[in-house]
């Protein structure tokens, strides 16, 4: 048996196991995680809808993780195989299944996952990974795209003028849950949270820019500070244990200040003083959680200003000492309150307003 022959049988199979844990009594809904760093996204909406509907996870990966245990049921079924250097592309259509939920950026490979994968019919709905300004807009896979927050609906408006997608807005389970489970823990902590150093794996002066840009930010703050650091990489950076990030462990993963945090979860959020990053979209998620500033360092700042809060913004290390010592943490507090009382919708009831949501799309009323 070939290699494709191979697929087939497993296609088949994997169809059949879908099929077999459709409802024929309940809605279904589908949801499709190909990214484990994703996987937070939907905080306890899996949890929630699965009282009302039966609810399968469909992974690429299986891990065990409360994603997976949230539904009633768990699938393996990868959008795609690598098999000596080819790429294969797995699909095939199952009736029965209603709605189709991702936070993945859907589209890969010019639509191979497209408003035809797993089903022809389902309505397709996208969770998006940032909290106040769009991302996947440019995806046409979606009916539907969950709204965290009202800046983030200006953002999707502006570029989805001339789309017919319908944009919900219902706030934000990633963000509902991580402010359940925030306990702050003093412990003189600074996070160093990068966004994702997206380098090829070829070029040896890629590799080095990134980890000398990185160990000169960790060396300042070691010698210019009293500040505990945490550095953690973007998932996709450590999940991959990609060359820079072997360099970076290699010098600094004996200094006792130091912690390299590869969790999947945000329970650095309980230990972290204030956040320190260039533009990574977790910035806004730890503020509006923890009340606490992030900084930003960016010696070479990106020409939009959705990424970044101006007056917590520095282009040199000078800059970043005057930030540093200016925080008045009360004064945040009450600036991040405001912004999450008046700009998030639904805070801490996302799961109600999209179960609202889908009640009327299921009826036919959206």
């Amino acid at each position: 048996m070939n290699v494709k022959e191979q697929l087939e049988a497993f296609i088949n199979i994997a169809a059949a196991d879908i099929k077999s844990h459709l409802s024929t009594t309940q809605k279904n809904i589908l949801f499709i995680s190909f990214y484990p760093s994703y996987r937070s996204q939907y905080g306890d909406l899996i949890k929630e809808l699965s009282k009302h509907y039966n609810v399968i996870t469909i992974v690429d990966r299986i891990l065990g993780d409360d994603f997976e245990k949230s539904a009633h049921h768990n699938v393996l079924f990868p959008w795609r195989i690598i098999e000596n250097g080819e790429v294969f592309y797995l699909n095939t259509h199952i009736d029965g299944i209603d709605i189709i939920i991702t936070a993945d950026q859907t589209a890969y490979d010019d639509g191979r996952i497209d408003r035809t994968f797993l089903s022809q019919n389902a309505k397709r709905i996208y969770l998006p990974h940032r909290l106040t300004y769009a991302c996947g807009e440019s995806s046409k896979s979606f009916d539907y795209i969950i709204v965290p927050s009202k800046s983030a609906m200006q953002s999707f408006k502006k570029a989805l003028k001339d789309s017919s997608i319908k944009l919900l807005p219902c706030g934000y389970p990633q963000l509902d849950k991580a402010i359940n489970q925030y306990r702050y823990q003093s412990s003189n902590t600074i996070t160093y949270s990068p966004t994702l150093r997206d380098i090829n794996p070829t070029r040896n002066a890629d590799q080095n820019l990134y980890a000398g840009f990185d160990s000169n930010i960790i060396e300042w703050i070691l010698q210019n500070t009293s500040y505990n650091i945490t550095y953690r990489a973007h998932p996709f950076n450590f999940a991959g244990n990609h060359r820079f990030y072997q360099l970076l462990k290699a010098k600094w993963m004996q200094n006792p200040r130091i912690i390299f945090d590869e969790s999947q979860n945000y329970d650095f959020f309980n230990t972290s003083d204030f956040l320190l990053t260039d533009w990574s979209s977790t910035s806004f998620l730890f503020s509006y959680t923890t009340l606490r500033p992030c900084i930003f360092y960016m010696p070479h700042p990106l020409d939009s200003t959705q990424y970044t809060i101006k007056d917590k913004t520095a282009k040199n290390f000078k800059q970043l000492q005057a930030i540093f010592e200016s925080i008045n943490f009360k004064q945040e507090k009450k600036f991040y309150q405001h912004l999450r009382e008046t700009n998030i919708y639904y805070p801490r009831k996302s799961s109600e307003a999209i179960l609202e949501s889908l009640e009327d799309i299921l009826k036919g009323r959206l």
